[in-house]
């Protein structure tokens, strides 16, 4: 099991343009002091099905279309039908609000799961992530920062 202490934290996304934010924010957050965070990058929301740990709080960092400028960041707390506005980054066979209803279903979701993200526009095969989600990427990675440096401060042990 689990330290209580310890949040697993889910990259999604993929090696083309700006499909990479997911990916960037996690590795950009590893760099930082994150002791208590177990890292995953996945290619799909399915991936998390394989070591979820429901005592464990989550955090998911994705790219996403329709829910704003793109480099815009976006942060909600699931459950939320926001969800269903946004369309998420790559081909995934299963969007991320169904992963995440499937694994509530299979006694896998932690209570609280965080979701972070970065607008974009397409991805393309080859292409390197754009600076205007780069610097989406960037302003992510310090948001969850100061989230978390403020819990904390507060004496909650989770995201």
């Amino acid at each position: 099991m689990t330290d209580s202490r310890q949040i697993q934290i889910a990259g999604l996304g993929s090696p083309h343009g700006d499909d990479q934010a997911g990916w960037e924010i996690v590795r950009a957050l590893k760099t930082r002091d994150l002791s208590q965070a177990i890292v995953h990058l996945s290619r799909t929301p399915d991936d998390l099905l394989n070591w979820l740990d429901p005592a464990s709080p989550l955090v998911i960092c994705d790219a996403c279309r329709g829910a704003g400028p793109v480099g815009s960041i976006h942060h909600w707390q699931w459950p939320t039908a926001e969800l269903d506005q946004v369309n998420w980054s790559g081909t995934h066979q299963i969007a991320l609000p169904g992963v995440l209803l499937l694994a509530e279903e299979l006694g896998l979701l932690p209570a609280q799961v965080i979701i972070w993200g970065v607008e974009i526009a397409e991805t393309v095969p080859g292409d390197v992530i754009s600076s205007e989600v780069s610097a989406g990427v960037e302003r992510a990675v310090e948001s969850i920062c100061r989230e978390w440096d403020a819990r904390r401060a507060l004496g909650v042990d989770h995201a």
